[in-house]
């Protein structure tokens, strides 16, 4: 799960508040009068080798950006929309839809571009839950407010038990791992970093995260730009989402430990432990992008991604997170194909 990382050591030593890697290409001084400026890029840490940490680290992808970049770790997608709003970065790499739709909700004006991946999670229950019925009346732990909360309503929702669960908010994942271990509850939904952890103790996955977007509760991880930023930069942008995706598809190739090794120094985890967290990360494939991003009658609000933002603003508004979900019309206008079907049509050249 890539909404929330812990910061470690490493970013103790940044004492410039960021880590910056020049590009091979263009002009990357920074200094004044320079045509582009430097992209600054939030970014999560973690075992997951996300596609920015990977054009970051390897100059042959860093280089194709024409500028330097500047990542900035985050630990949750909430506090970077807010960094977002207050002008620390204009740009964030694998936000989570609750929290993008929060921005939308509370008139943060970003656009999503590119949809990254979805998230690896699932719901590890105890020997005494034979069917899905069985937990009507039980205590289930989620990560509170996250994209994981989200995905676990919609999936009660889906099997008639909405209401009839007690859901157990925690703050960590960590502290529901233990609490599921302890016997204090009797299932949790959880991120993959735990799930071979619960079921080496005895616990058994019955849903998981891709089986649950299928439903229509994705949890999705976004390339999102400040949209002022956007409008006044778009060839950076353009440049940023060509060499996104092709990290993308360098990490699921046969080569991805040659171009996820340099990049682990970002992540604050050894090489090997990288390419772990990374082998088989559900990136969305080059050939269902575009589907997320906009519908068979070629507009932003009939694709995947705003019926799944729809879907995030009623889960919202039932957190007490958002007064009234964003409307149809504003939730298509936060979403822009243009990047990625130019990136399609030769624009990455």
């Amino acid at each position: 799960m890539r909404k929330k990382r812990v910061i470690t050591l490493l970013t103790a030593l940044i004492t410039t508040g960021c880590l910056t890697v020049t590009g091979c290409g263009g002009s990357a001084s920074g200094a004044k009068g320079e045509k582009n400026p430097p992209l600054k890029v939030a970014y999560f840490q973690g075992a997951l080798a996300g596609p920015d940490v990977v054009v970051a680290a390897n100059p042959q992808l860093a280089g194709g950006l024409g500028t330097k970049i500047e990542l900035h770790p985050i630990d949750s997608g909430v506090a970077g929309i807010s960094q977002l709003k207050a002008g620390a970065f204009p740009i964030i790499s694998g936000v989570g839809n609750p929290p993008f739709v929060g921005a939308i909700a509370n008139r943060i004006d970003v656009t999503a571009v590119f949809v990254e991946s979805l998230d690896q999670a699932g719901l590890v229950v105890s020997n005494k839950i034979k069917s899905n019925a069985d937990l009507a009346g039980k205590k289930v732990g989620v990560l509170v407010g996250s994209t994981l909360d989200f995905e676990f309503k919609g999936w009660l929702k889906s099997q008639g038990l909405e209401g009839k669960v007690e859901a157990a908010s925690f703050a960590s994942e960590a502290a529901e791992a233990a609490a599921w271990k302890a016997g204090r509850i009797d299932a949790v939904y959880i991120s993959q970093a735990f799930l071979l952890e619960l079921e080496k103790h005895g616990g058994r996955v019955v849903v998981d995260a891709a089986q649950i977007a299928k439903l229509g509760y994705a949890a999705t991880n976004l390339l999102a730009i400040s949209t002022p930023y956007l409008k006044q930069h778009p060839d950076l942008v353009q440049r940023l989402v060509c060499q996104i995706s092709k990290a993308q598809e360098l990490v699921t190739g046969p080569d991805a430990a040659t171009y996820i090794t340099p990049a682990a120094k970002f992540l604050g985890v050894a090489p090997a432990d990288a390419i772990a967290g990374t082998k088989g990360y559900p990136y969305v494939a080059a050939a269902d992008e575009l589907a997320w991003l906009k519908g068979a009658d070629g507009t932003s609000g009939s694709g995947k991604l705003a019926q799944n933002f729809k879907l995030t603003g009623d889960f919202l508004v039932a957190q007490g997170r958002a007064k009234t979900a964003p409307a149809a019309d504003v939730i298509a206008a936060h979403i822009d194909p243009a990047f990625w079907e130019k990136a399609q049509s030769g624009g990455c050249k």
